[in-house]
């Protein structure tokens, strides 16, 4: 039993790296590349077969290839999940005191969401292992980036109207 061990330790590797989540067709074609082996998964992928193929031998690039594709597509899911909690979010739209006009509430949620995405789409830009998605987080960072801009200025110029509302609703400024 110890000698099937001892002859499977060097394989356990192999099979960690090829396992991890994001593995794409791109991952796949990298790892043949550089090991000269067509590696591709398809109905008759198993791990004795790499094995017979000599994979062994290449399991520094597959653990490479598959630490790359395991942050890349750790950078895949933050931008969906960031994507997906701002369709849920919407504003309340109270009426200000006794006027006829609504204001915006509910600023707080938004902003929370606003500055932890911000925060973590900039990390992003820095990541060695962007270059997949690069075009999707510098559209995400912009829109962002407008987003919170428009509510700032928002924000000021609600306060604003909402000094001055009462001064000019008051009858002898009207007069």
């Amino acid at each position: 039993m110890k000698k099937k061990i001892d002859a499977f330790k060097p394989i356990v590797p192999l099979a960690v790296a090829l396992r991890k989540d994001g593995m794409k067709e791109r991952h796949w074609k990298a790892i043949s590349d550089a090991s000269g082996v067509e590696v591709y998964p398809d109905d008759d992928f198993t791990l004795q077969k790499l094995i017979d193929k000599g994979m062994v031998a290449h399991v520094a690039i597959c653990d490479e290839v598959g630490e790359k594709a395991q942050k890349e597509f750790h950078i895949e899911k933050s931008l969906v999940k960031m994507k997906k909690e701002w369709e849920g979010l919407n504003f309340l739209l109270p009426r200000f005191k006794n006027t006829s006009t609504c204001t915006i509430a509910g600023f707080d949620d938004a902003i929370a969401i606003l500055d932890e995405h911000i925060v973590t789409s900039q990390a992003m830009q820095f990541s060695p292992f962007k270059k997949p998605f690069e075009e999707e987080i510098e559209e995400w960072c912009s829109k962002l980036m407008v987003v919170s801009d428009t509510l700032e200025e928002w924000v000021k110029c609600q306060k604003s109207w909402m000094y001055l509302q009462p001064i000019f609703d008051s009858p002898d400024i009207m007069k």
